[in-house]
């Protein structure tokens, strides 16, 4: 049985980042429908810096501006970029853009859509084990705690995924926990950290708010911050991620 992250001494902890996230929330939607150029142009840097943050944290050295030209361009990075890092950005922005949809059609949160967006996540990466859990033990180098054993994944990501659906909690509490869960699960062979990432996105989506970016810069603070948890510290994760729906929710209010 997985222990929650969230207890009510963090709750009291983060509360007032809770409520300057929902303060900025509020205001947003005070103001009604923005402007339809501001709100693609804006949406869509997002996507864009989404992509480069989450596959920038798990080693990929494609640039900002990099990953912008190879999406709407198609222009390949000049020097010495492996194929992978292509496939590993072309494939998160479609995995980003199949999560739109997903919560445009109102789809809930299920283990069937988290296996479409690792098959995305994976193709022409790993194509025969994506979107397909691990019948194997994995290690993580470093890690305070090791993902579970193989066995215990269907039945766990079972549990998350109804978990999710249940909780009567703030939208960022229920992303962060559901993030760092799947972390621990760690389900896949192979792409769980943006899939992790994308199933946050998911959730603050479907409550209403924008796409959150954790940014490339903050990659040594996000890693370290998971590593905290793990020792029963999990304030700085959260905090961590308030404050990143937060800017996301400030570049909407700057209109």
């Amino acid at each position: 049985m997985f222990t929650p992250a969230i207890t009510p001494d963090l709750l009291l902890q983060l509360q007032p980042q809770l409520d300057a996230v929902a303060e900025r929330a509020a205001r947003l939607r005070a103001l009604g429908a923005l402007p339809e150029a501001f709100t693609r142009s804006l949406e869509h840097k997002l996507r864009i810096e989404l992509t480069h943050g989450s596959t920038a944290i798990e080693g990929n050295t494609l640039t900002l501006r990099e990953t912008q030209l190879l999406i709407d361009e198609g222009i390949t990075p000049a020097g010495n970029k492996r194929l992978r890092e292509i496939h590993e950005t072309l494939n998160h922005d479609r995995a980003v853009q199949c999560l739109q949809r997903f919560v445009s059609s109102s789809q809930d949160i299920s283990e069937e859509g988290i296996a479409t967006l690792h098959r995305l996540v994976m193709a022409s990466i790993d194509d025969e084990r994506a979107g397909t859990y691990r019948g194997e033990r994995v290690l993580v180098t470093g890690a305070p705690v090791q993902p579970i054993r193989p066995e215990r994944v269907p039945e766990e990501m079972q549990e998350l995924c109804q978990w999710i659906g249940s909780a009567a909690l703030d939208p960022v509490l229920i992303a962060g926990e559901a993030h760092y869960r799947f972390v621990k699960i760690h389900p896949f062979y192979d792409g769980n950290g943006r899939t992790a990432r994308l199933l946050m996105n998911w959730i603050l989506l479907r409550h209403g708010l924008p796409l959150t970016v954790i940014p490339a810069e903050l990659r040594a603070r996000y890693i370290t911050s998971i590593d905290e948890a793990d020792s029963g510290r999990p304030l700085a994760f959260f905090q961590l991620l308030c404050e990143c729906v937060a800017n996301s929710l400030d570049q909407y209010l700057a209109v």
